[in-house]
């Protein structure tokens, strides 16, 4: 649901009247309260729209807004409802038409109200971000089990399980010939010899599908959870495949809980993958390859439209200026008209969904290769 065409037509979502955009997240522990904090903080923001609106000197305008916002109530009283599902919850709505788009996330999402002319997408693709498709890779010597993790959501797509027949080779049992000890425990390493390679074999042919899953299914990162020993050897069977292996028993969990017990690997995983795509950047820029560091930099190449990945880091906040030409600068440029943009970075997201950019939006710790170039960078085209 949520690929780079869904994100593009949401970006796209214009209405020079005004589009709504409300972002709210059900935290559990508020459920029990009867007026809890995320309704007290949209309703605030709301309020704050409407005073804004207030001092527009277009009467028919303000009262096309207020009358929107009048005919959602019954949508944002959803949006709000503790019984409704969905932990991150958003809801964009043009003033101008009846276009009304709900979005529903099981990851937490940053609590706003805004009324631009376009869709605001940023909270949206930062929780996306913190919950991008993933996929853990239950191994054991029973088989393995393969959970598809996306945006807070843990589902089961495969199980497969090991059956190693061994009727036909069953240790022997008693002294070898000759009588002696030794003979029998040579039987006995000769059955778990074949045990063993039986099942590298096994884990061996689980390998194909797994990587089809993996390319399918867009999965950002994979981890191969279990004893090391069978990780090892999946981890060299699914080569080139990048994986993470990590060492713990999660093989009988439900998939839920199985995704909450590596939580934390998954996280730090994506720092990782944050960090060298940051460093990446930054020694393609450095040596004159393909890559741009810092604002002014980064916004004149997505201009020309050379840019091929940008990269964002999560929290960093940008304003600048926008020309009539939809060209964006850090400083009003010389002899071009323009305006003020106070978010500079929800219009650098829009540039690039709008014109086929690949797009990252960096963890903190993630993107500290870019703390003395404004958290941007991007890789070029050319």
């Amino acid at each position: 649901m949520f690929d780079q065409t869904f994100l593009r037509e949401l970006a796209a979502m214009k209405d020079e009247a005004g589009v709504v955009s409300l972002y709210t997240t059900a935290d559990p522990r508020e459920e029990a309260s009867t007026r809890p904090a995320r309704g007290i903080r949209l309703r605030n923001e709301l309020a704050a729209i409407r005073d804004h609106v207030n001092t527009w000197p277009d009467r028919e305008r303000r009262e096309a807004v207020f009358r929107r916002l009048e005919a959602l109530e019954p949508d944002i009283v959803e949006l709000l409802d503790a019984a409704e599902s969905g932990i991150g919850r958003a809801l964009f709505a043009s003033v101008g038409d009846n276009d009304v788009r709900t979005i529903k996330l099981q990851v937490p999402i940053e609590d706003c109200a805004v009324l631009e002319s376009t869709a605001y997408v940023r909270p949206l693709l930062t929780a996306m971000a913190t919950s991008a498709p993933a996929g853990l890779v239950l191994v054991s010597r029973d088989g393995v089990r393969l959970i598809d993790l996306r945006y807070g959501v843990a589902e089961e797509i495969k199980h497969e399980t090991y059956e190693i027949d061994t009727e036909d080779w069953r240790p022997m049992r008693g002294p070898g010939p000759g009588g002696t000890a030794q003979s029998n425990s040579t039987q006995t390493d000769r059955f778990q010899r074949r045990v063993e390679d039986r099942l590298r074999r096994n884990l061996h042919g689980s390998a194909p599908e797994i990587a089809r899953q993996a390319r399918s299914r867009g999965w950002t990162d994979v981890l191969l959870i279990g004893d090391v020993e069978l990780t090892e050897v999946l981890a060299g069977a699914v080569h080139p495949l990048d994986v993470v292996q990590v060492d713990t028993i999660v093989d009988t969990l439900p998939p839920a809980e199985a995704a909450k017990h590596v939580a934390p690997e998954l996280a730090a995983t994506r720092e990782r993958r944050d960090a060298a795509l940051a460093a990446r950047a930054v020694d393609a820029a450095k040596s004159g390859g393909r890559g741009s560091l810092g604002l002014n930099q980064t916004l004149a190449l997505l201009n020309e439209g050379r840019v091929d990945h940008l990269l964002l880091e999560e929290s960093a906040k940008w304003s600048g200026f926008k020309g009539l030409d939809g060209y964006l600068y850090d400083h009003a440029p010389a002899g071009v008209p323009s305006d003020p943009e106070p978010d500079l970075g929800e219009r650098m997201i829009e540039a690039a969904l709008n014109t086929g950019v690949t797009l990252t939006i960096l963890t903190t710790t993630g993107a500290e290769a870019l703390t003395n170039y404004n958290g941007v960078a991007a890789l070029l085209r050319w």
